[in-house]
């Protein structure tokens, strides 16, 4: 039994397994972010472009898709 006077001994401490530090993973996650945004973006540019190459077809090879052009009908509205 401890009386008051007593300091209770302390048993060496483990570190946290769930620290983390927060401003780098905030850093990494933005950068993270960032990265994939500017991919998408790229992306669909580049995809815009082929289609916008491939105007003189009746389709859209690289997209699959129908131009206006090619309507039945002539394409008028």
């Amino acid at each position: 039994m401890v009386t008051p006077t007593q300091a209770p001994t302390k048993a060496p401490q483990e570190p946290d397994p769930f620290f983390y530090d927060y401003d780098t993973v905030q850093t990494v996650g933005m950068t993270l972010a960032t990265i994939l945004f500017l991919l998408g973006i790229i992306i669909i540019i580049s995809k815009k472009v082929k289609c916008r190459k491939a105007d003189s077809s009746p389709t859209c090879k690289s997209c699959k898709s129908e131009l206006p052009s090619s309507a039945p009908g002539g394409g008028g509205v």
